[in-house]
């Protein structure tokens, strides 16, 4: 009876922890719909489809930069202490981030080349490299966040989280109040806003260049992190890789933008699903059977899977009256609506498939992940070959959709073998070797 009501608290806590980050990262995503309403109304769709191409196309490659640390970081929290993984991430930057921005050097010419570019000019392209170069502190600034959602420390998780982000609005709300609004000085704003952010970041969490670097716990996280970056960046390509492609595609700008703008709606729902994920990993952890385990994921994706459901049901049946009504004339809502109508069925099977990558990871199995998203990433690839061209954004909704339901399919498969091996005996969720290597580091 006593561990029944213990499991009770218990899993009361984690709907209390799922209810605070969902509502963090909903004020979070309300912050992006705010920064969409003020580059439309102040600069218009060219002016949209330019900071989408100079900033929001840098955002994947940021995850490139990380190498699978933060994930890293959020599954050793409980057993490593964050300087030695804030080291970790900083070697992984040294050793893995600046490696890959220097290869990946021909790719960032050739979206240079591209029509929003040219039409964007000198100013556009330096902006595009400056925000390159600022992802490379990505890596380590997450991984110090997401250490502190590994050991529960909520508050400040999400308080450092939404930092950048609500930087970023204030900095559009000002240019937009004073009438004083541009492409450059919103690039300007946005660049600002992150340094100080993740600044503000990596000094709140003691997350510096500095001592505390184990080799032996690098290599670990080194293993783990190498494992589970496949699938993420696999993931953000099959988010992102349409935007990343369409700037040598479009005829304008204004294309992009529009597109951007369907994207950016279509993750009306993520806050939820990210919040049941973020939380559901500690949790998952600390639990002190395997069919408590299995219990809390179960329960979060079946509570997901309907909670996306009627959001993003509520978005199909409004969006027609409420999109023109906040964009404006200005801006071509009808096809972006079209766009949105198409990108809704994908939004369902992304949120459902983050819960199951987080329940896949929290096992000790990113690579299953991995695996999951490799084919929606190929899927992706595959779509945009046969579609971008004669299709244009049309295409990339359908294929960015069609991705999103190859991941879920082929997530479901690992997590439903999982679950068999489990009940078997055959997986633990614990972490022998990293317990082992603190305890002779201690001693």
């Amino acid at each position: 009876m006593n561990s029944l009501l213990a499991k009770v608290r218990g899993m009361d806590r984690q709907k209390f922890e799922t209810l605070f980050t969902s509502s963090a990262f909903l004020l979070t995503n309300g912050l992006l719909f705010i920064n969409m309403f003020l580059l439309f109304r102040g600069i218009g769709d060219d002016g949209r489809g330019a900071v989408a191409a100079a900033y929001g196309n840098t955002v994947v490659i940021g995850w490139a930069f990380q190498i699978g640390v933060p994930t890293a970081a959020g599954y050793f929290a409980k057993d490593i202490d964050n300087r030695r993984i804030s080291m970790s991430a900083w070697a992984m930057t040294l050793i893995g981030a600046i490696p890959i921005a220097l290869l990946m050097i021909p790719f960032f010419m050739w979206q240079l080349s591209g029509k929003v570019f040219a039409e964007g000019g000198d100013s556009l392209q330096t902006w595009y490299i400056a925000f390159i170069i600022l992802q490379l502190f990505n890596g380590p600034f997450l991984s110090a966040i997401f250490w502190l959602r590994g050991v529960g420390n909520l508050v400040k998780f999400n308080a450092l989280l939404a930092l950048p982000q609500l930087l970023i609005t204030l900095g559009y709300l000002g240019l937009f109040v004073t009438g004083t609004m541009t492409t450059h000085r919103a690039l300007t704003s946005t660049f600002i806003s992150l340094a100080i952010g993740w600044i503000v970041g990596l000094t709140a969490t003691n997350s510096w260049p500095g001592k505390g670097f184990s080799r032996e716990i690098f290599d670990e996280v080194r293993h783990y992190s190498l494992r589970a970056w496949v699938g993420n960046l696999s993931f953000f390509v099959s988010l992102r890789i349409d935007q990343l492609l369409l700037v040598n595609f479009v005829t304008g700008s204004g294309e992009l933008g529009v597109y951007a703008g369907a994207a950016a709606i279509s993750t009306v729902s993520g806050p939820i699903a990210r919040g049941f994920a973020q939380s559901l990993l500690p949790f998952v952890r600390k639990a002190k059977s395997d069919d408590e385990r299995l219990w809390r994921i179960t329960s979060s994706i079946r509570q997901v899977g309907l909670l996306s459901l009627l959001i993003l049901g509520a978005v199909a049946a409004t969006a027609w009256f409420i999109v023109p009504l906040l964009l404006g004339d200005d801006t071509d809502t009808d096809r972006l609506v079209w766009l949105l109508m198409i990108l809704l069925p994908g939004a369902w099977a992304t949120d459902v498939t983050q819960v199951i990558t987080t329940a896949l990871t929290s096992f000790n199995r990113p690579e299953d992940a991995s695996k999951a998203q490799i084919s929606a990433g190929i899927a992706t690839v595959i779509g945009l070959v046969a579609l971008l061209s004669p299709y244009g954004v049309t295409g990339a909704a359908i294929t960015t959709s069609i991705s999103y339901w190859v991941g879920l399919v082929v997530t479901y498969f690992y997590w439903t073998r999982l679950k068999g091996q489990v009940r078997r005996g055959e997986v633990t969720g614990h972490t022998e070797r990293i317990e082992e290597i603190v305890a002779e580091e201690t001693v």
